[in-house]
C-alpha cells in the first residue's frame, strides 16, 4: 500500500461514471486516461435495460430520489467476485486496471444508493464513490453521474469519506447552476479538476483551484473550491457502569512524559495529571468497575467515564468484564497465538504467576489450561477439574490476559424473570405481626423495581449487579420491651417510603422485641440523610406509643 508525503494513502485513480441515455453506464474520462478498463459491456441485458425502465417512472424516482432517514450514511464495503461474460466465456481484464463491468452496478446503483457513500472493492483497487441523480430537464428526466476514487486494496481509505463525498455534493451543485458535467464545454474545466485533485491530494493532502466557468454560466464564472484531508479518527469506545478498567501504562510514568512533554524539562513530584484524571487513577486497579471507581472517587459517574474514555482512547487502559468465579468463558482460535508467539508466551507466564512463584508453572501448562476452557464450566469447576493451585497461580489475571488478547470469550448470562415478585418502592420488605408466626407459607421474593425491570433478558448479570450495588450500610436495632409493641411500630414505619428510593435501601423487621432496621446506601452522604429522615419518624412513634399503647 502507497502512501503521499502527507502520510494518506495514495489516490491511484479518478473516474467520471455516469449513465448515458443510450448505452447505459460509461466512463466518461478519468486520470490517468487508462486506469480504467471498459472492455465488453456484459451487464447490457440485466445493468442498463433494468435501469432504463425505473428511470422512465419521473414519479417513483421523485419518491426515492431523497434517502430515508432510515438509512444510515456510513461506509458500505462490498465485496465483488469476478463474473463471466454474455458469451460464457471469462471476462480477460487488465489486473492493472479497474474493472469497471464488474462493479458497474454500484457506481450506477439502484435509485434507493444515490447519494450515499460506497465502497467497493474489485481486483487489486478499492473503489470509493458517491453517486448523485439530478432530475430535470434531461434525457429521460434525470441526470445520474458519479464521480470516483479508486486506491489499493488495502488502503484505509476513512479519511477520504468526506472528501468524496464534498466533491460529489460540489459537482451536483455546479451542475445545477452552471450545467458543468452534461455540457461538453465543461470537459475541460472538469478534466483540470480531476487532475489537480490526484496531484493535490496525493502530494500535499489539501486541494485549492478556481474553476473557469465563462462558457457555461455567468453567475459562475469562477468558482472556488477547497478541499482538505483530515486524519481519522475512531470515536472513544462506549464504556458501561460494569466495565472493569485494566491498565495498559504505568501512569506515574504516563505523568513524568506528559510533563516532559509540555514543560521540556525534567518534571518535579508536584506535577499532575488534571484532578480527576489523577482521582480516577487512584481507583483502577484491575478490579474495579467503573460504578465502583465512581463511588470512591466521589466522582459523578459521567465524568469518571468521560476521563476513561480519554485513557482508552490514547491506549493507557483495556476493558473488561468483571471477574467472579462464577463467571463462564470458552477459547477461542486465537489461542493458538500463544503457541506460535514467543514474546506473548513470556507476556502472559510473567503476568500470571504470582511474584516469586514464576518457576511453578510452566509454558507448555499455560497452554494446555487456554485451552481447556470450556463453555458451560464455571471458573470455580475449572480451577477444581484442573488442580490449580491458587496461592502460586493468579486465576483473575490468567482470564484478564486471555480476554485482553482475544483467546478468551466471556459467555454472559441474561436472566429472566419467571416468578411473581412484590417489588418494594420504598426497599422495605413486608414482615408484619405473622413473621415469627412460623406458618411455613414461603412469602414472594422482594426486589427493588429498577432490578425486576431489567430482568427480562436483555441485560446481563454484570450490569444487573453493578446497578443494584449499594456499598454503604448499617445496621439501627431498636428495643421497645414487648414484641407487640415492636409489630406496631415496625407497621406504622413501613408506610412511609424513601424519598431517594434509587440511591438507598431500607428494610425493616421484627426480631422477637426488638426493631431492626438496615440501610444500604449509595454514598455516607445519602445514608446519613436516610437515618435522619427515619430516626424523626421513630421518635414520633415511640411517643405515640408511650402516650396510648
Amino acid at each position: 500500500m502507497a502512501f503521499t508525503n502527507s502520510g494518506f494513502p495514495e489516490i491511484r485513480a479518478i473516474f467520471l461514471a455516469q449513465f448515458h441515455p443510450d448505452q447505459g453506464p460509461i466512463v466518461r474520462m478519468s486520470v490517468p486516461e487508462d486506469a480504467v478498463d471498459v472492455g465488453e459491456n456484459a451487464y447490457t441485458d440485466t445493468g442498463a435495460t433494468n435501469r432504463s425502465s425505473e428511470l422512465r417512472d419521473t414519479g417513483a424516482m421523485g419518491r426515492v430520489m431523497s434517502p430515508s432517514s432510515n438509512f444510515a450514511h456510513e461506509p458500505e464495503v462490498v465485496e465483488l467476485i469476478k463474473r463471466t461474460s454474455a458469451r460464457g466465456g471469462p471476462n480477460l481484464v487488465d489486473s492493472s486496471k479497474i474493472d469497471f463491468n464488474s462493479i458497474q452496478t454500484l457506481i450506477i446503483p439502484k435509485l434507493t444508493l444515490f447519494e450515499r457513500l460506497i465502497t467497493v472493492n474489485t481486483g487489486r483497487f478499492k473503489v470509493m464513490c458517491y453517486p448523485v441523480a439530478i432530475e430535470g430537464n434531461y434525457a429521460r428526466n434525470v441526470f445520474i453521474f458519479n464521480m470516483c476514487f479508486a486506491f489499493d486494496i488495502s488502503a484505509d481509505t476513512k479519511c477520504y469519506g468526506p472528501v468524496v463525498k464534498r466533491v460529489g455534493s460540489l459537482l451536483k451543485e455546479l451542475e445545477v447552476t452552471g450545467r458543468l458535467l452534461s455540457d461538453v464545454a465543461g470537459t475541460r474545466a472538469l478534466l483540470t479538476m480531476m487532475r489537480q485533485l490526484v496531484n493535490k491530494l496525493n502530494d500535499h493532502g489539501e486541494y485549492q483551484i478556481e474553476l473557469d466557468l465563462k462558457g457555461l454560466s455567468q453567475p459562475m464564472a469562477s468558482t472556488g473550491i477547497s478541499i482538505k484531508l483530515f486524519p481519522y479518527y475512531e470515536n472513544p469506545a462506549t464504556i458501561e457502569a460494569f466495565h472493569v478498567p485494566v491498565k495498559l501504562v504505568d501512569f506515574d510514568v504516563a505523568r513524568r512524559k506528559s510533563a516532559q512533554t509540555v514543560y521540556q524539562q525534567h518534571a518535579s513530584n508536584d506535577i499532575m495529571w488534571d484532578l480527576v484524571l489523577d482521582k480516577v487513577a487512584e481507583g483502577i486497579d484491575n478490579v474495579n468497575h467503573v460504578r465502583r471507581i465512581a463511588r470512591q472517587a466521589q466522582i459523578p459517574e459521567p465524568t469518571v467515564v468521560l476521563a476513561l474514555q480519554h485513557l482508552d482512547y490514547y491506549g493507557c487502559i483495556a476493558l473488561v468484564d468483571i471477574f467472579q468465579f462464577s463467571n463462564v468463558y470458552e477459547a477461542q482460535a486465537r489461542v493458538k497465538d500463544v503457541m506460535r508467539n514467543g514474546w506473548l508466551q513470556r507476556e502472559c507466564h510473567a503476568y500470571v504467576t504470582r511474584d516469586g512463584q514464576a518457576g511453578t508453572v510452566t509454558l507448555e501448562r499455560l497452554i494446555q489450561l487456554y485451552a481447556t476452557v470450556r463453555q458451560r464450566r464455571t471458573v470455580a469447576e475449572w480451577v477444581v477439574d484442573n488442580c490449580i493451585d491458587v496461592e502460586r497461580f493468579d486465576v483473575r489475571r490468567f482470564i484478564v490476559f486471555g480476554v485482553l488478547h482475544g483467546m478468551l470469550r466471556r459467555v454472559h448470562c441474561f436472566p429472566v424473570l419467571c416468578t411473581s415478585v412484590e417489588s418494594s418502592h420504598n426497599g422495605s420488605s413486608r414482615t408484619g405481626s405473622n413473621s415469627g408466626s412460623g406458618s411455613g407459607d414461603e412469602e414472594p421474593l422482594k426486589l427493588e423495581p429498577r432490578v425486576v425491570a431489567m430482568l427480562d433478558g436483555t441485560h446481563h448479570l454484570d450490569e444487573i449487579c453493578s446497578m443494584s450495588e449499594f456499598p454503604h450500610s448499617t445496621v439501627v436495632t431498636v428495643p421497645f420491651g414487648e414484641p407487640r409493641l415492636a409489630r406496631i411500630a415496625c407497621e406504622s414505619l413501613q408506610v412511609d417510603r424513601e424519598l431517594s428510593g434509587d440511591k438507598v435501601v431500607r428494610t425493616i423487621r421484627v426480631d422477637d422485641a426488638n426493631l431492626v432496621v438496615s440501610f444500604t446506601a449509595q454514598s455516607l452522604r445519602v445514608l446519613r440523610v436516610s437515618i435522619n429522615g427515619f430516626m424523626d419518624s421513630l421518635i414520633l412513634v415511640t411517643r405515640t406509643l408511650e402516650a396510648f399503647a
